[in-house]
């Protein structure tokens, strides 16, 4: 056991079930990601309030750039890396030193390769725009070393910490930015100097809580590492250029408060997508070491985690599709954003297909199969490229959502000729049944409460959702007894006596 997991007395999957494992990360993850959305939303709208939709249209251009840099940053060797550690934390520390290395060299060369062409090939202002956007791009949270090292020993909780402490750093400074309106080279400053600082947090912890790198570099052991990483990082390239393909299609063939009307949809729905995220990348590690020792039971596994996340998709894609004319308005007070509805509609009712997606990017990956995915993404883009193509133009920022869902519903049918074999789009369906049912029940009392105020409103939806789940049976009762599990080893109150209660079952 790692002497983070001794100091805290956090028990690993040896001694845990793994569910209840997972329960930890994935709670850990949830609330922090939670809060991270929440925060962004206030960027967001401290960004709107002070640039109007013509300048946060363009604050939106460069930003989206801050994860297409990320994403060929370590060459895939990310997911890797914490695929394998997962598998045998004994390698941790040379397998740190090696990530350090590959990490370090291909972020030299993209942010040299910026820092010498941009100012040659664009005028002042956007080159000093580009490096900044390359510079954030190369400390991205999901660049970020020790975070990959936290998720393979399922300190999610760790990750959280280091996530929440750079989204107040950024929140920070953004309100700087607001109150002295400041350009948008400021706003992308900032977001620099708060990665950099949470990427430093995150180093010392790693270094004082986990091990200290060992560098033993050889070249066979990197070149492999680098081989097995590519295929996911151009597929996480590819995932990001087909989010952006909407921003940059709007941009060229729209105009700034298109990119803007969009962006708003996009922000207040896929980032949502955190909740996905979440529960699969604290399942990652215990599904690279059952894919590790062959399929058998990875039908149930991935049954299961997509039934999750339809029940966590669909109140969220109902309640936000029903109240997107009311959210917007509440939201940006100042500036013409009402046009931003239409697209948060149409975003919202994709959900439960994105989450999916997530889904399948960390199984597949899990599987050694992220060469699959990469395939799967491709197509996705093409699919999106096109219908983006088509319609941006005619129909502006709605083009571009119908565009994204189109290349979410290529995505998933691709991957499922992989996962198929496990779990069939008619099982699919059926796990979508009863949670679509209670989505429906949700989205009657939704309508008939519409002109209640806005913060009573989801929390009524979310408790005729919930009574719902129950009604129906959709959980049973090993999941129930999971759920309990999870809530002991957190020792909350209530604890001990549902310990007793477990133990007499």
């Amino acid at each position: 056991m790692s002497r983070a997991a001794r100091e805290t007395g956090q028990e690993s999957e040896t001694t845990d079930r793994p569910a209840t494992v997972i329960g930890r990360g994935f709670s850990f993850r949830l609330g922090a990601q939670a809060l991270s959305a929440l925060v962004n939303v206030a960027g967001m709208v401290l960004l709107g309030g002070y640039l109007a939709a013509s300048g946060y249209g363009q604050y939106a251009f460069y930003y989206a750039l801050v994860p297409l840099v990320a994403a060929l940053s370590d060459l895939g060797v990310g997911a890797i890396v914490t695929r394998e550690v997962a598998r045998d934390q004994a390698l941790g520390a040379r397998t740190l030193g090696d990530a350090i290395l590959v990490k370090g060299v291909v972020s030299a060369a993209l942010l040299l390769i910026v820092t010498v062409s941009a100012p040659r090939l664009l005028d002042r202002q956007p080159a000093l725009l580009m490096i900044l956007v390359t510079a954030a791009g190369l400390i991205d949270i999901s660049q970020d070393i020790g975070v990959w090292f936290f998720r393979a020993h399922d300190r999610q909780d760790l990750e959280g910490l280091t996530l929440l402490a750079g989204q107040g750093l950024w929140l920070a400074g953004i309100g700087l930015c607001a109150g002295l309106r400041l350009p948008v080279a400021f706003a992308i400053g900032v977001s620099t100097l708060a990665f950099a600082l949470r990427a430093l947090l995150a180093a010392v912890i790693l270094s004082r809580g986990l091990y200290l790198p060992v560098f033993a570099p050889e070249a066979r052991r990197l070149k492999s590492l680098v081989a097995e990483g590519l295929p996911f990082g151009l597929a996480m390239f590819t995932v990001v250029l087909y989010g952006r393909v909407g921003v940059l299609l709007l941009k060229w063939l729209a105009n700034d408060s298109a990119v803007a009307y969009f962006n708003v949809g996009y922000m207040l729905s896929q980032p949502l997508g955190f909740i996905s995220s979440a529960l699969s990348i604290s399942a990652f590690p215990s599904i690279a070491r059952r894919a590790q020792n062959g399929s058998r039971g990875m039908g149930d596994v991935l049954r299961k985690t997509i039934k999750y996340q339809l029940v966590m998709a669909v109140p969220i894609a109902v309640g936000l599709s029903l109240l997107a004319e009311r959210v917007i308005p509440f939201l940006f007070r100042h500036g013409d954003f009402h046009a931003a509805g239409g697209a948060l509609r149409i975003l919202s009712l994709g959900l439960p297909l994105i989450f999916l997606n997530l889904t399948s990017r960390y199984v597949l990956t899990a599987m050694n199969a992220q060469r699959s995915y990469l395939v799967a993404i491709v197509i996705g883009l093409a699919v999106n490229l096109a219908l983006s193509a088509a319609l941006a133009r005619p129909l502006g920022a709605v083009g571009a959502c119908v565009g994204l869902l189109g290349g979410e519903l290529a995505v998933f049918l691709a991957c499922q000729r992989i996962l198929g074999r496990f779990v069939g789009i008619t099982t699919i369906v059926a796990e979508m049944a009863k949670p679509a049912l209670a989505g429906v029940v949700m989205g009657l009392a939704v309508i008939a409460l519409r002109p209640a105020n806005l913060l009573l409103v989801p929390f009524v939806g979310a408790l005729a959702y919930v009574g719902m789940l129950f009604a129906l049976r959709v959980f049973g009762r090993d999941e129930l007894r999971v759920l309990r599990g999870v809530y002991v080893s957190f020792r909350l109150p209530g604890s001990a006596l549902l310990m007793r209660a477990r133990n007499h079952s």
